[in-house]
């Protein structure tokens, strides 16, 4: 066993310190400035702001609609934005720029980033406008929806002619008059019918028309301060990032110039140049 270990182990923590302490200017001033200078370009860069939006009674589906080509192809038409770039790194440079959230209140939450408040403003505006256009049904959807429309408005006819029938007692339609009981449930279920076609009556054409604005609960903002970049993160990770570098060079070098001071170490550092290529005018090939 070494006895002198506990003293050997004193004497590196104090050739910690001593290293720590000749290189103090360095270690302090040197991550500031590199801190600085990340501020600096922090500064330089262009800033981002974000508008932002929220919409009621959406369906589950829109999230993932809000950045399909459905709703981009013709916010990128209306822009221009491909021109001179592909139609699909137009789509990907626009949909890292939106946002799109559903919450358990089930309102859709739209963020749209831009590099100007009225840019961010008026993109999400084109994006909403497209998304509620292509909630309007097409041609064969369309067709069927207005049948579907006049069947419900004729049955709704019927239905209410027939309670009407039977409420007043003029059963006309039957060969025997309804006890009380009959009439009660024929006049519970034609009511269920009732309510049915009246649903499809009123629910059809605000299908056929697809969303508009009235579920607007926000309508897009038009934003004052900037999300980005993030100068003061930006400053401290490059000053930590610095500071590390710098303490690691400087652990480096003192390693070394200490085994350059050692034989032993002095030949593997001439060794180590050799393989690196650097030229080693002291050494003689016999001594590597």
């Amino acid at each position: 066993m070494d006895l002198n270990y506990p003293q050997a182990r004193e004497v590196s923590l104090l050739d910690l310190l001593l290293v720590l302490a000749e290189n103090i200017k360095l270690l302090v001033f040197g991550p500031l400035l590199f801190g600085l200078v990340a501020l600096a370009i922090g500064f330089a860069l262009p800033q981002s702001f974000t508008s932002q939006a929220i919409l009621a009674a959406a369906p589950a589906q829109a999230v993932s609609m809000m950045v399909s080509p459905v709703v981009l192809d013709p916010v990128i038409q209306t822009l221009n934005l491909s021109a001179g770039n592909s139609i699909e790194g137009a789509r990907a440079k626009l949909s890292s720029q939106i946002k799109v959230t559903m919450g358990k209140d089930t309102l859709l939450r739209l963020d749209v980033t831009a590099g100007s408040p009225a840019e961010a403003h008026r993109l999400a505006n084109l994006v909403i406008d497209a998304y509620f256009k292509s909630t309007i049904p097409g041609e064969l959807d369309r067709v069927d929806l207005e049948r579907k429309l006049a069947y419900a408005k004729a049955s709704l006819v019927s239905v209410r002619y027939l309670i009407d029938r039977i409420t007043s007692g003029r059963s006309g339609l039957l060969n025997k008059p309804l006890t009380l009981g009959e009439a009660g449930t024929s006049v519970v279920a034609l009511g269920e019918l009732q309510a049915r076609y009246l649903g499809d009556v009123l629910s059809i054409p605000r299908t056929l028309q697809g969303l508009s604005r009235d579920v607007l609960i926000q309508p897009p903002t038009l934003p004052t301060v900037a999300v980005g970049p993030k100068k003061s993160l930006i400053a401290v990770l490059a000053a930590l990032a610095g500071g590390f570098g710098l303490l690691l060079w400087v652990f480096v070098r003192k390693a070394w110039v200490t085994a350059a001071q050692d034989p032993q170490g002095a030949e593997k550092l001439a060794r180590l140049r050799v393989a690196l290529g650097f030229s080693l005018p002291n050494v003689r090939q016999s001594e590597l």
